[in-house]
Order: structure tokens, then C-alpha cells, then sequence
């Protein structure tokens, strides 16, 4: 293997950002650095613009009464039939059966409320809503003592005001896929070749780049940096910049054969007809 000492002051500079000329504001694919790539889905390459961010919120006081209610509701319940039934009516009737057999329904939404799951607040919700037409209906059909029907419209009614106030406490809310922030990001040149090969990973060639600019920025001497972002400029149609990269990697390592692949691929692509991907 050739060996080689190479000088700082030798060693080719970084090329300029070929994105440096970007408008304040503006956006672009992460995968093929599409200026202003859509909304939800990049007009051109398709990838994904937004995802559903869950960050689990603190419990809230509104989550808490709401959930004592789900739990004690129940039991509240019966004791009301008990004290409020029907003359000649015994204990064990069609009040007291449904809601006896509702009791560990409801305690099982209530653990997933808890636990901030959102099929379980629109399963709750719809269970609530249900509960209520099927207590008029019984309250038609075997006319009992009104106190037990109103009492359980009434907390129906209640418990669906409250899921509808929690809401936000199980909703996922939608984010715009980006980058770290300037001052999250590494400040090694190895923290930044890191982090950019996570992003090439899940093929977000555009954060890549951008995070292997800054890794040659801070140490434009080390080849496997210049291969890496030639490697994502050829990903994106910059091949004047890639070539430039990847030709100072093949100076920085005559003798490294990813290099040497790459270059040829790039003379490949030379001969054919192309229109740069990073513009519109």
C-alpha cells in the first residue's frame, strides 16, 4: 500500500456549498434536496416530509379527575340501583347486569387512558356514546326507576365532555422532518461523519451532506470525510461537487477502492444525459 504523509497546507479544500444560495426560509427534501418538496410527501422522489411525533405529556389534573370517574362510575352506579330500586324488582335484573358486566370494560379503558394510548380514547369515546342509546332504550323498554337511567345519561354525558377535554393529553401530533438544531449538533469532525451516516442510513442523503460538510470543515484532510460527502453530492445530481470531493478523497487515498468505484461510477453518469437533482 502506497504510504503517504500529507500536510495540511497540501491537502485540497472543501468545496463551496452548493447550496449556499438557498433563499432565507427555504426548504428542501432530505433525501433528494428538492427545493420546496411539497407538504406531506416530496413531489419527486416521494420520501416523507412529515412523521407523527409522540412525546408523552405530564399527567394532567383533567386526566386524573376523568379517569376517577371512569373507575368509580360503576360502582357509584350500582349503589344508586340498590337504594333507588323498583318495588317487587330483585337484585339481580337487566340493570344491574349490564352494569355489573360493564365494570371491567371500563376499568381496562381507563389503564389505557392512563397510559396516553390514543385507540383507547376513540374506543372509550364510541363505548360511551353507544352506552347511551342502549340506557334510554332500556329505560323505555322496562320502565324502571328513572334515577338509575338519568344518573347513568348523566355520567355518559359527563365522561364524553372530558375525553373530548383530554384530547390533546393522547393525540399524535405531526412534525416537519428536520435537521438537529445548529447547537445540538456534534462538534467533532467524528461526531458530524457519525451522526451524517444515520441520516444516510435511513436515507436522508441531503442531512447527510450537510452534516459532512461540516465533519470536512473541521478536518479537510481526512479522505474518508471527502469520500463521504462526494458519495452524497453524487446522490443528490451535484456531480460538479462530487467530483471535486471525490477526487480529493483519491488524493487523500490513492490506494482506497470505494474511492475508485465511485469515481468510476461518477465518469458513468457523465456520459449520460442528467438533469441536476438538487434544483427545481
Amino acid at each position: 500500500m502506497n504510504q503517504r504523509i500529507t500536510h495540511i497546507a497540501d491537502a485540497p479544500l472543501p468545496t463551496p456549498d452548493p447550496w449556499e444560495d438557498d433563499p432565507p426560509g427555504a426548504s428542501r427534501c432530505p433525501a433528494c434536496a428538492l427545493v420546496e418538496p411539497g407538504r406531506d410527501r416530496c413531489r419527486r422522489c416521494g420520501e416523507r416530509l412529515r412523521q407523527q411525533v409522540r412525546i408523552r405529556k405530564p399527567i394532567t389534573v383533567e386526566l386524573i379527575v376523568l379517569l376517577v370517574i371512569i373507575i368509580g362510575r360503576g360502582p357509584i352506579i350500582l349503589v344508586i340501583a340498590f337504594l333507588y330500586m323498583a318495588p317487587d324488582t330483585s337484585l339481580l335484573n337487566i340493570w344491574t347486569i349490564i352494569l355489573v358486566a360493564q365494570l371491567p370494560l371500563w376499568w381496562i379503558c381507563a389503564g389505557g387512558l392512563a397510559l396516553r394510548w390514543r385507540w383507547v380514547w376513540f374506543t372509550t369515546i364510541i363505548l360511551f356514546l353507544l352506552d347511551l342509546p342502549l340506557e334510554i332504550a332500556l329505560q323505555i323498554t322496562q320502565r324502571g326507576n328513572p334515577v338509575l337511567p338519568v344518573s347513568v345519561i348523566l355520567t355518559d354525558i359527563m365522561v364524553v365532555g372530558m375525553l373530548i377535554n383530554v384530547y390533546d393529553e393522547v393525540r399524535i401530533d405531526t412534525a416537519v422532518i428536520g435537521m438537529l438544531p445548529d447547537h445540538a449538533l456534534p462538534k467533532t469532525a467524528q461526531g458530524a461523519y457519525n451522526l451524517g451516516v444515520e441520516y444516510s442510513q435511513a436515507g436522508q442523503w441531503y442531512f447527510a451532506a450537510r452534516l459532512w460538510q461540516r465533519a470536512v470543515a473541521l478536518q479537510h484532510v481526512e479522505g474518508h470525510y471527502r469520500r463521504a460527502l462526494g458519495m452524497a453530492y453524487l446522490r443528490l445530481g451535484e456531480r460538479a461537487a462530487a467530483e471535486h470531493e471525490l477526487r480529493s478523497a483519491h488524493w487523500l487515498m490513492p490506494d482506497d477502492t470505494q474511492t475508485m468505484h465511485l469515481l468510476a461510477t461518477l465518469d458513468e453518469t457523465a456520459r449520460q444525459p442528467h438533469t441536476d437533482r438538487g434544483t427545481t
